[in-house]
């Protein structure tokens, strides 16, 4: 098979433990888009909140994506042009705010550039986590506009909280559930998912996922690795990530990625 495309998670994958991307990862990546080949950036986070590391990359031709909410939109790098995107609205997630009220945890709302904090139980944790890339609103579920499209609602709160949640939001089947990272849950447009986004993207440039090498680390990477040609998990990812992959490397603080695409494509 041959290898176009390299879909990359970035929090404990592409990143280091500082949440930055390495000189050698930086090096690797830019030598191989540089010889063609398109690296995109997979994740749970909007483009404002990738964009130093687009711009660490060279990401900047003029076919060059990224994408987002976790296969819910996907963006051109350059224009910042919207070719796909799958979203949800008030309405939609008011089943999941009668939940976060019944049981206690917070919740907030992503939309394409400005992210809102429900209040009406406590302040989301997210915007300790992305606040300085984006803009926040605090605010009570009526309040939260009605005509505004929702990629993502997220809760962020201790892992054993969202547990709990995951566990009785599976009873919901308008939604795609998934854990980014052990205290942080997301509520997604049903079917959305990282493999969802890659297969919009791939049937863009007319490739097939045999042209997809895939890295990640958690369970929200688990259906791209699945459906890479090549997954890659980290040396730190979860044990089913690992499972899944046709190859685990070293960890996300050892370089993982370059170490293993300096191996298969021999640089």
């Amino acid at each position: 098979m041959e290898i176009k495309l390299i879909a990359l998670d970035l929090d404990n994958t592409l990143l280091n433990a500082n949440s930055e991307i390495s000189s050698r990862n930086r090096e690797v990546l830019k030598l191989l888009h540089n010889k063609g080949l398109k690296v995109v950036l997979t994740t749970g986070r909007p483009i404002k909140g990738i964009l130093p590391f687009i711009d660490q990359l060279e990401l900047k031709q003029p076919e060059d994506y990224s994408i987002n909410f976790n296969g819910g939109v996907i963006q051109n790098n350059l224009s910042k042009k919207i070719i796909f995107s799958k979203f949800l609205t008030k309405e939609d997630i008011v089943p999941i705010n009668d939940l976060a009220n019944q049981m206690r945890f917070p919740l907030g709302g992503v939309a394409i550039d400005r992210a809102y904090s429900i209040i009406d139980i406590r302040k989301s944790g997210y915007q300790s986590f992305i606040g300085k890339l984006m803009d926040f609103t605090d605010l009570s579920f009526h309040d939260l506009p009605a005509d505004e499209h929702y990629y993502k609602f997220i809760s962020q709160t201790d892992p054993e909280q969202v547990a709990k949640i995951q566990e009785k939001a599976a009873d919901y089947p308008t939604f795609t559930i998934v854990k980014s990272r052990p205290n942080l849950l997301e509520f997604l447009p049903k079917g959305v998912n990282k493999s969802f986004g890659l297969g919009q993207l791939i049937k863009h440039f007319g490739w097939t996922f045999d042209n997809v090498m895939a890295f990640g680390d958690e369970e929200n990477d688990l259906p791209m690795i699945k459906s890479a040609g090549i997954g890659v998990a980290m040396g730190n990812a979860i044990k089913e990530v690992k499972e899944a992959a046709q190859a685990v490397t070293k960890l996300n603080t050892e370089d993982g990625v370059a170490a293993y695409l300096v191996k298969y494509f021999d640089l």
